[in-house]
């Protein structure tokens, strides 16, 4: 989205991976084995994935509809297909048949005999078991009693927030279908709303007016207490029994039995489960309820039409729970059956199909999951959606958990042990807390080490997890941060628990290196990924004196369990050490003057001695380290060459001479022998020759001094372990290579990485819009974010001038105040929690004037108040919890939080008073701060109000961390999607991501962040080809996606608004466009304020489109705002305030304002003269409509002083042409080209392909590995 528009260039700021010009050969094969395994899958009938239509004949019903569905899809497919029917979607209890067979609805439609293309497939309804019944409650009561917005609100089921349809106001989609354009003339009110211009953000408006909620059904539905059905009753086929009251007032009970729902004479008084007088009775309930109550059949069907016109993304489940940080307060409904469902667990679960009420064992699935044979693409997409299936659900499961541990509400299994040292077991999940249990990190930093420790083993477990090795396993594991604890919950290796610790480990070390063991099976295993993650092979010396020879570090543990499975455990130093972080004196190991390094940006010392470098970082380092390998080859080959090619023109030379001389002695004697011919180096240099040079190249060590491990192959690894205190059997050199190498990756990232993205943030051709949206950026490029104190000091020079240091400072802040308060919520019983939450948001604002946040309702009594309970009537009270938060003050917490920054991040704080000057609003700095350690809420105006009530505080929510599995195959493809996009092959990128993006599909369903980013992908490739209806549908499931998936106000969502705006705009649906302008515009001054530059973009886009729709007056209040923006943040001779000038010009012009729009437009030219010079298109065009605007105020000048009132139209048409807009908000928002200049470079790029084409089909057949290598 950010853009620079210089000298008529126009720069893509937008943060993309970066492609290296000269790619690992590594990459060249996985580029090449995607292109051909498609090829090479297609000719298995299996693998192919073709959709066929059937007749579906929904249940008690004659009528069928017409479905599609793949033959890779499962049966079960048609079953939803049935329930989405408003007909058909309270009838739950059915079977699939086809020919009179019963189908396995978990079986794939190809596996179905006879199953093809125009066959009919019927529900058949069948009888209820006690099962089937209960689950068609649920089912019943989720329609009559819709929930859907307050569990999203909540995060259960989940469910999450979107209003992109509401924003919208109508479906853009419909209008193309219908063929519906809007005219420039519409009535439609576009009027700006006037909190867009409030100084102080409003937060009501981030909850948009939704539409009034469907009427109610019944007034109460539940389980009757006269439940469970007695033995005789059981005889006779009763299943339960329900209570109801009807809208009427009327009370009934209604008996369910295997053949349907009757009303029965019950009353509050007897039981009589008989049928009543006058029959009731449906085979649904619904239908038993409309013969009731008349109310309800009427709100039913109103129900059933409502939802029709609800977007299924909008309702649809996402793969992981997702939590909003604040919600609006919502009355707490009576529903029985939602009491039993939150209390009974199992209570309509599937686990009851299978007979039996025991957890689900989580290893063996996920174990088994990727153990799944993957031999085509089939069974590769069968194999990544069980595992990302098996995955959401464990992740979930041990949210509850975690949860559920630190409430209190699951006994440890080691009650008599310290708090902190704690274990439980729940649901086969194993939850620890993230303390130091047993002083085991005593030696590298207690309880902070093995906070450490916790997020280290989890980027280990997801960097092997992506590797996928064969044979490898890893333990499922989730974070949970929650109320202060740091719960980490992982599934149970079989057997791991019958046995001791201590003769489960083969491989690594349980004690910090005293007793080190070491497996040749597990190392083979390891062998194969070492090489993947430039882990160096390197000897270990326990302390009982035995050498091991080690692949990972020593503290990575191989265990093999019952089952059989190699499974590798601790993965906390999978990295290499950032030698900055541990406080290690560098040395320069290449034979410099000065012993000691000193880095451009270093960071301060950890508190623990486990602080790695990322991933990213690593394998960056790597390549950038081949690319000068190979620079340095191709320059040394071309050197020796050059030589070889003169020497070999030397010996020519004086072979010639020689023939010349020996001619004349043959004359001269004629009678002598002629001699044999000598053997001579041939005339030119030939392949031979080059082969024998790259020989001596290798032979020569260049390799070793760019990082490899050999001297003749470029194989950059490193030892994890160098910078511990294990002892170690490597010779001298090896040792001080390997500490080369670590350091030489620290200053990699220093002097290197850091630099050019502090240069980014200082020219500002990187813009994150929060704190969010910069740890994103650092963590792509590998920066950790203890480098952020470094990063944001380097910006405090221009600090009024760049956004992005109060952007920094925001992140540095939040990161400390997030430490400061686990530490101070971590104690607090759940009857103080609001209050204490209130409490530390006040004191995080320095807003104490009103103390009574402290002393609530809910607050802790008094001292003397205890004292009194104790004395009254000589009982003794039960023991109250303390209260020593309420002694925290807004200086004690402002302190601690300077102390973290300076301690973490080696920066200081400014600081006034006493109290850390906030480098944003109130609501910026809320909403990161409740966002990173989980608070919800209340929304309501907090611009009047700024003091925070326990009232106030709905919710705390856990903050999760998890391995994320991906779609391997697709996401392969989407990444060389960008990078074809990248290079400018249009059609040959849109290929790839929408085959990328159906199998993303099939994988993850219709949401999730690959998702989203596919469907932005097409929309941008959709518009560069003209076509704009596509690019708005796939634009539209993008922001869906991303709000439902990544949150309602994230960076990505806020983009996501901008650019259906921009495609709905071409498709002259300019009010649509201007609501979701006005939508991406609150939400960025809502995360951050008013005054950042893309908010410069923003104003322009509805500037430009307010022009549009003929609103002169208020397109002119948007862009003086673009203008001001730009002064600020460019200065008033920059290329960017000159082209705001000409806009707000234009705006003026609109208004009959003449006189006023020369003032801008004169100094557009005064810019561009000195910029470009008069004789310039740009310059000329300027001064063109400036004389033309200097002919129209002389006009008017005329009129006015003939006394005119009106002033004619002709003065007043200064209106872009849409096409000259359309290119103007193209360019302000970084798209490269227009629809009409793409076309013209489509053929090019077809040429362009097939010489590629061409190009990879040599490289196949010559397919040898050697040459690959």
């Amino acid at each position: 989205m950010s853009t620079e528009v210089l000298e008529g260039t126009v720069v893509n700021l937008e943060p993309q991976k970066e492609v290296s010009s000269d790619p690992p050969i590594e990459d060249v094969k996985v580029a090449v084995q995607k292109i051909e395994a498609p090829k090479a899958e297609s000719k298995t009938p299996e693998s192919v994935n073709k959709f066929i239509s059937l007749s579906l004949i929904l249940p008690q019903s004659t009528e069928s509809i017409k479905v599609t569905i793949g033959t890779h899809d499962h049966l079960h497919e048609l079953r939803q297909m049935a329930n989405e029917r408003p007909e058909s979607c309270y009838k739950t209890c059915f079977t699939l048949q086809h020919r009179g067979k019963v189908l396995d609805e978990f079986a794939m439609v190809h596996t179905v005999e006879n199953l093809i293309d125009g066959e009919t497939v019927k529900c058949v309804a069948e009888q209820y078991s006690l099962r089937e019944a209960r689950l068609h409650l649920k089912r019943v009561r989720s329609l009559i009693q819709p929930d859907i917005q307050v569990n999203a609100q909540n995060g259960v089921d989940n469910l999450s927030l979107t209003f992109a349809g509401v924003v919208a106001g109508r479906d853009v989609e419909e209008d193309i279908q219908r063929g519906v354009k809007e005219d420039h003339g519409s009535e439609v009110d576009v009027t700006p709303p006037e909190f867009l211009f409030d100084k102080d953000t409003p937060l009501v408006p981030l909850f948009p007016d939704l539409p009034a909620p469907p009427p109610e059904c019944v007034t109460s539905i539940g389980y009757s207490g006269w439940n469970p059905p007695p033995g005789n009753r059981r005889m006779l086929g009763d299943l339960f029994y329900l209570t109801v009251t009807t809208l009427e007032g009327n009370t009934i009970h209604i008996t369910a039995v295997p053949s349907g729902f009757y009303v029965n004479k019950t009353n509050g008084r007897s039981f009589d489960p008989t049928p009543a007088e006058i029959s009731c009775k449906g085979y649904t309930l619904v239908d038993t309820l409309k013969q009731v109550s008349s109310l309800f059949n009427k709100n039913f069907a109103i129900i059933q039409k409502q939802s029709l016109k609800r977007n299924p993304y909008e309702v649809i489940p996402v793969p992981y729970p997702t939590f909003t940080w604040c919600k609006p307060p919502t009355d707490h409904t009576y529903d029985t059956l939602r009491a039993e469902e939150a209390y009974v667990p199992n209570s309509t679960s599937d686990e009851m199909s299978l007979g039996m009420m025991s957890s689900r064992d989580w290893n063996e699935e996920l174990q088994s999951a990727r153990e799944l044979p993957q031999s085509n693409l089939h069974e590769k997409i069968v194999r990544d959606r069980t595992i990302f299936r098996v995955t959401c659900d464990f992740v979930s499961m041990a949210i509850k958990g975690a949860q559920a541990v630190v409430d209190g509400n699951i006994p440890p299994l080691n009650a008599a042990d310290d708090k902190k040292s704690r274990m439980f077991l729940w649901n086969n999940i194993f939850f620890s807390l993230g303390f130091d249990m047993k002083d085991h990190y005593g030696a590298f930093g207690g309880d902070a080490a093995a906070y450490a420790a916790i997020a280290g083993d989890l980027r280990g477990i997801s960097l092997y997890q992506s590797l996928d090795t064969e044979g490898l396993h890893t333990l499922g594991t989730v974070i949970v941060d929650y109320r202060g604890y740091r719960v980490v919950g992982q599934s149970i290796i079989s057997g791991i628990l019958s046995r001791d610790q201590e003769q489960s480990i083969i491989y690594g070390s349980i004690d910090n290196g005293k007793t080190i063991n070491s497996s040749e099976k597990f190392g083979k295993v390891l062998q194969s990924s070492s090489k993947k993650l430039h882990l160096k092979e390197h000897s270990v010396v326990g302390g009982d004196g035995t050498e091991h020879s080690l692949v990972t570090s020593y503290d990575c543990k191989g265990i093999i369990g019952n089952d059989g499975r190699h499974y590798l455990i601790d993965l906390f130093r999978s990295f290499a050490p950032d030698v900055f972080a541990l406080g290690v004196p560098l040395k320069n190991y290449r034979g410099e003057e000065e012993d000691e390094i000193k880095p451009m940006f270093p960071c301060p010392e950890t508190a623990h001695k486990l602080a790695t470098l990322r991933a990213e970082l690593i394998e960056a380092f790597a390549c950038y380290r081949y690319v000068l390998f190979t620079q340095n080859m191709s320059a040394k080959f071309i050197k020796a060459k050059g030589e070889r090619e003169t020497k070999l023109k030397e010996i020519e030379e004086s072979k010639e001479e020689r023939k010349e001389t020996k001619d004349n002695e043959s004359d001269n004697d004629s009678g002598c022998s002629v001699e044999s011919p000598v053997a001579h180096s041939p005339k030119t240099f030939t392949e031979s020759d080059a082969k024998e040079i790259l020989e001596e190249i290798k032979s020569s060590g260049t390799a070793r001094q760019f990082g490899s491990v050999t001297d003749t192959e470029f194989d950059m690894r490193y030892n994890p372990d160098i910078y511990t205190n294990i002892g170690s059997n490597d010779n001298e050199d090896d040792i001080k290579h390997d500490r080369q190498i670590v350091q030489e990756m620290a200053m990699f990232l220093s002097d290197s990485v850091i630099v050019k993205f502090v240069y980014e943030l200082k020219t500002m051709t990187q813009r994150p819009l929060d704190a969010i949206h910069l740890s994103d950026l650092m963590h792509g490029r590998g920066i950790n974010m203890r480098y952020l104190g470094g990063i944001t000091k380097a910006l405090e020079d221009n600090q009024e001038k760049n956004h992005n240091y109060a952007v920094c400072l925001s992140a540095v802040i939040t990161r400390a105040a997030k430490q400061a308060f686990k530490k101070y919520i971590i104690d607090i019983p759940s009857q103080q929690l609001g209050a204490a939450v209130a409490h530390f948001l006040n004191c995080y604002h320095g807003t104490l004037e009103r103390q009574k946040t402290a002393s609530g309702e809910n607050s802790p009594p008094s001292s003397t108040q205890n004292k009194k309970k104790k004395n009254k009537k000589g009982k003794v009270s039960v023991r109250e919890p303390s209260s020593t938060w309420s002694t925290s003050t807004a200086q004690s917490i402002h302190t601690s939080i300077c102390e973290i920054a300076l301690r973490k991040f080696g920066y200081t704080l400014p600081v006034e008073a006493g109290q850390i000057v906030m480098p944003l609003g109130f609501l910026p700095m809320t909403r990161l701060i409740c966002k990173a350690v989980g608070i919800q809420l209340t929304l309501r105006d907090y611009s009047e109000n700024k003091n925070f009530t326990e009232s106030d505080i709905m919710n705390v929510f856990p903050i999760v961390k998890h391995s994320n599995p991906r779609a391997r195959d697709a996401t392969k493809l989407k990444e060389l999607a960008e990078d074809r996009l990248g290079n400018g092959y249009l059609g040959e990128s849109h290929e790839l991501i929408t085959d990328a993006l159906n199998t993303m599909l099939q994988v993850y369903g219709p949401l999730h962040s690959d998702i989203e980013s596919s469907h932005k992908h097409l929309a941008h490739i959709s518009y560069l080809f003209g076509r704009i209806g596509q690019a708005v549908s796939h634009q539209k499931q993008g922001l869906l996606a991303s709000e439902r998936v990544l949150g309602i106000d994230h960076y990505e969502t806020i983009y996501c608004y901008v650019y259906l705006a921009l495609f709905s705009h071409n498709l002259a649906q300019t009010s649509i466009a201007l609501r979701l302008m006005y939508r991406a515009k609150y939400l960025l001054q809502l995360i951050f304020g008013q005054d950042h530059l893309e908010q410069a973009a923003f104003d322009i886009n509805i500037g430009l489109m307010l022009h549009t729709k003929g609103d002169s007056k208020n397109s002119q209040r948007f862009l003086e705002s673009a203008l001001k923006l730009h002064k600020k943040f460019h200065g008033t001779g920059s290329v960017q305030v000159a082209m705001c000038n000409i806009l707000v010009a234009r705006a003026l012009a609109g208004n009959a304002d003449f006189r006023e729009a020369m003032k801008y437009q004169k100094h557009a030219f005064e810019v561009y003269s000195e910029k470009y010079g008069e004789e310039d298109k740009r310059t000329k065009d300027c001064q063109a409509f400036l004389s033309k605007l200097t002919q129209k105020a002389v006009e008017l000048q005329k009129w006015l002083q003939n006394k005119e009132k009106t002033v004619p139209n002709m003065l007043v048409n200064e209106a872009l042409p849409d096409t000259t807009i359309s290119e103007m908000l193209a360019t302000v928002n970084g798209i490269p080209a227009t629809p009409s200049k793409i076309k013209s470079n489509v053929t090019k790029e077809s040429e362009t392909k097939n010489e590629a084409d061409e190009k990879l089909e040599e490289i196949k057949q010559q397919g040898d590995k050697e040459d690959l290598d």
